[in-house]
Parts: structure tokens; sequence; C-alpha cells
């Protein structure tokens, strides 16, 4: 059976149809560049879902893997309605922003989580400027191993304002098999990102 093949500005609208799919009401920014060693699909976005779930579909639509153990690149075959595909982007990237009023939500949270701590130490509720500038990196509290910002980060990165639902034309398309070199994207990856995608 022939296999068709998608650029890798075709993977990045496929992307971009399936995110608005799932996630409607939230702008994403999805860009392909191409370039003399392979091609790349960044997903861009504020607030809204976490990364988790926007990797959770757009990740699947990586053409390739990179195994550092054995410093190879290996190609990742899929299939759409039955019919074999290839994905012209190499890697999937995504990369979430927050709003001032995000960054706003989470001190305040860590501020209710680590009350006790803030006051045995008499360290002021911090503020978004201080998170915005790095200030925080260097601030740490009694009993916690990890600086105030990376806590502030961890409370972002895991924050999501909506479930998303299933996404029809990504149920359309699954991974079936790598190139058998690498990790094993057909029971591995693959089946994580469908299984997240479809319920």
């Amino acid at each position: 059976m022939t296999t068709k093949h998608y650029s890798a500005a075709e993977t990045a609208q496929i992307i971009r149809t399936c995110l608005k799919e799932a996630f409607a009401g939230i702008k994403f920014s999805v860009t392909s560049k191409t370039y003399s060693g392979g091609a790349t699909v960044n997903v861009r976005w504020t607030d809204g879902p976490n990364a988790a779930q926007v990797e959770a579909i757009a990740r699947r639509f990586a053409g390739s893997y990179f195994d550092g153990g054995i410093d190879y690149k290996g190609s990742v075959h899929h299939m759409f309605d039955g019919q074999p595909v290839r994905f012209g982007a190499d890697h999937v990237f995504c990369t979430r922003e927050y709003s001032n009023g995000a960054v706003e939500r989470a001190i305040a949270r860590f501020a209710r989580r680590f009350a006790s701590n803030l006051w045995v130490d008499g360290v002021e509720v911090p503020t978004v400027e201080q998170y915005r500038s790095g200030e925080l990196r260097a601030v740490r509290l009694s009993g916690l191993f990890d600086a105030v910002d990376f806590e502030i980060r961890a409370i972002l990165a895991k924050s999501s304002d909506r479930m998303g639902v299933k996404s029809k034309t990504a149920a359309r398309f699954f991974i079936t098999h790598d190139d058998g070199y690498g990790r094993s994207c057909g029971t591995g990856s693959g089946a994580v990102g469908l299984a997240a995608v479809q319920g």
C-alpha cells in the first residue's frame, strides 16, 4: 500500500486542527520549521490546558524519535483511515506560557500550602514581578529542598482550566510502529498518546 507523506507544514495544520477540536477557545500558535537535518513543529499557547494534555495529542504526530542511549534517530510510522502515512516533522515541541493572572493564582496556592514556612522564615508572599525577574530562584524556605521559584513553576505546570474533549481528527491517526532500533513507539509513547486523546 502506498504511503502518503505529509510535509512539516501539513503536519502543523493537522496538529492545529486536533488542538482546536480538543481545546475549543484556546489560541494555539502552531508553526513548522524545516532545516538541513530535518524539520520541527512548535506549539505555543497561554494558560488553558497544561503541557501534558497538549503533548498527549501533538507529540503523536512526530515522524521520528531520538534515542540518546545509542545516539540514534529513528523513524515512527503512522496510519490514517487505514492508509500508511509519514509525517514530515521529526519532532513536536510544546511550550506553554503563563499570564500574570495564572502566576498570581499559582503564588496564592503556594502561599496557602507553605504558609507556616513563610511565617517561620519571615518571608513575604512572593509577587509576580519577583517570579518574572528570577529573584525567587535564590529564595528557599525551611524544610524545602527546592527554591520558591521551582515550587511555583511546579504548581503552574500542573494547573489546567479545562479537561478537553476527544479530537475526532486525532482519533483517525495512530502510531503503528517505529523502525525497531529505539524505544517501542507502537506500544509505548504512541499507545499512551492515543489513550489520552481517545479516552
